[in-house]
């Protein structure tokens, strides 16, 4: 069995589970998985939505600030629990999970990612009704820009760990099969926004930007990469176009 090197990370060839170190005597931590902590840590990524869905806890608008406050919290607070089953119950490595040091050719990932995903969408888009209103955009601009900037960051980031790097890392540990779980973690993605768009053909467009975003994880393996290219998305519909409308 190889060793090759790809992004900056060592990995097996042959098998889709990445190597917990190159040798004990280069100094680097060996990593342990345990199938107990993956399944609680899947369990937490896949389930966190289903408290926002508690009556009380959040409308999930984003117009309103205690349900945008809730949800950045709620968001975080998962993303502490992942990082402690990931980094310190089961002591891997941040690389493992797409966890690095953000490169030029990460930004421009991204950026293509952006393209992309825009492009895909522009397809869907006839099929549905996602296009936001005048009256959308001026309830969206009243509320905090501060906080707005904070939801697109929250989101960006927090998603993209939890949906992408810790989903597809963990489910590859107990499937061996890369792409059956990015597959699983996308479909879990789609799902969770059903709360905003509701059963309906909407969903194409959060599905396919999410299919944009798996891929791009597969091909760079970097978080910062998804999470820019998620940031930048959202950022358009939650800052740019409120602030062009006020200006307009």
């Amino acid at each position: 069995m190889n060793i090759v090197s790809q992004g900056g990370f060592a990995q097996m060839s042959g098998t889709s589970e990445p190597m917990a170190a190159v040798a004990r005597g280069n100094g680097l931590q060996e990593a342990a998985p345990t199938k107990g902590f993956v399944l609680l840590g899947v369990a937490i990524a896949f389930g966190w939505p289903l408290v926002l869905w508690i009556p009380g806890v959040s409308g999930l608008n984003v117009t309103n600030t205690r349900d945008d406050g809730v949800n950045i919290v709620v968001k975080w607070l998962v993303v502490a629990g992942l990082c402690i089953i990931a980094f310190r119950a089961q002591r891997r490595p941040p690389w493992e999970f797409g966890v690095r040091a953000v490169r030029w050719q990460d930004v421009l990932a991204a950026i293509g990612g952006v393209i992309v995903g825009i492009a895909f969408s522009g397809v869907a888009n006839p099929t549905v009704t996602m296009s936001p209103s005048v009256d959308e955009l001026q309830e969206i601009a009243a509320v905090s820009v501060n906080l707005r900037v904070a939801l697109v960051v929250t989101a960006g980031i927090c998603e993209e760990f939890i949906y992408r790097s810790f989903a597809i890392e963990e489910l590859t540990f107990l499937t061996g099969k890369r792409w059956l779980s990015a597959a699983v973690a996308w479909v879990f993605f789609t799902v969770a926004h059903v709360r905003l768009y509701d059963l309906s053909s909407a969903l194409i467009v959060p599905g396919t930007l999410g299919a944009v975003l798996t891929a791009l994880y597969l091909w760079r393996r970097s978080l910062a990469s998804c999470a820019l290219m998620h940031a930048t998305v959202d950022a358009m519909f939650i800052l740019v176009l409120p602030a062009l409308l006020k200006t307009a």
